[in-house]
């Protein structure tokens, strides 16, 4: 039964209907440009540093400039980081998801280097909030189609497909670390900025990009035999019943409960009403789940045949 049940399940993800390339590669491109700009034009001016091997980088071009006159390109310090760690993402999470990322830090960290410098602000401060914007908002597009830009996301993806260990501990325990040597070498002052620039940055992602919330439903109908079966088979999510009566008709009821992600709700609220218009649904913020439940792939490509299995 648990084979059959980890089959059906690939089976729907197989299924998922693709984003269309053309505004795949557009969203994508559009944050590309994003992340440019909030380097270019928001990070080097305020002299704050970004997040993960993205900030490292940023921190050795600017040791090299400053101490040994050698100026590199941006360009040079990401691949070089970013080549062992996405070795490993390439076999451990997939070739699909590491190929793509590491174009997009290839091109964002390119287009960084040669896009023209506009002095919009001297101000710390507004560098580090519309910097952190617009830096949030173009990782998130990346997010959206699948991918990312690469750096720590390599370390964490593989970490957590091959030991199912969480890693935001060490990431933010690295983040700190740089921070901490950038206050030592340049001042304390860029170091507050660079922490906000990095809260705002998550503060955008976290705004537009959902794939890991959990949203409980709970769906109070007559069809429950429909509904449940139609849940399972379209969405590979199962559902719990429980017997009800309605306090005010005294008629017998039953009632759903089941957990989806975020970008699966539009689709299991259509998938009840189809098979009930008179549903009554309830849609709860989950704020952690433990147990049987799956998330969806990043990437529907890379899946393998263990996926599911846990």
């Amino acid at each position: 039964m648990k084979g059959e049940n980890r089959k059906r399940f690939i089976k729907q993800i197989k299924q998922i209907k693709p984003m269309n390339m053309g505004i795949k590669i557009s969203l994508i491109f559009l944050g590309i440009i994003l992340y440019a700009i909030s380097l270019k034009w928001f990070v080097y001016q305020a002299n704050i540093l970004p997040t993960g091997l993205t900030g490292l980088s940023v921190m050795l071009q600017r040791l090299l400039e400053d101490y040994l006159h050698i100026s590199l390109p941006m360009t040079f310090f990401n691949v070089v980081l970013n080549f062992i760690p996405a070795i490993f993402c390439f076999f451990i999470v997939g070739k699909t998801y590491t190929i793509n990322s590491f174009l997009i830090l290839f091109f964002f960290s390119f287009i960084s280097d040669y896009i023209p410098y506009v002095k919009l602000t001297t101000d710390p401060m507004v560098c580090s909030i519309f910097g952190g914007i617009l830096c949030g908002y173009g990782a998130a597009l990346w997010f959206r189609c699948g991918v990312s830009g690469g750096g720590t996301d390599f370390i964490a993806m593989s970490l957590s497909t091959k030991f199912h260990v969480q890693t935001f501990g060490w990431i933010m325990g690295f983040n700190i670390l740089l921070i901490i040597i950038q206050g030592a070498l340049y001042g304390w002052e860029y170091s507050f900025y660079s922490i906000i620039y990095q809260y705002v940055m998550t503060q955008a992602i976290n705004m537009t990009y959902r794939h890991y919330e959990a949203k409980t439903i709970l769906i109070v109908t007559n069809k429950m035999d429909e509904i449940s079966s139609a849940l399972l088979e379209e969405t590979g999510h199962s559902s719990t019943v429980v017997d009800g009566i309605g306090s005010y008709s005294k008629q017998k009821k039953y009632i759903l409960y089941t957990v989806v992600t975020q970008p699966e709700v539009r689709k299991v609220t259509s998938i009840i009403k189809k098979n009930d218009p008179l549903a009554f649904i309830n849609i709860l913020s989950s704020s952690a789940v433990h147990g049987n439940f799956t998330y969806l792939p990043v990437n529907k490509d890379d899946i393998d045949t263990n996926y599911g299995d846990k």
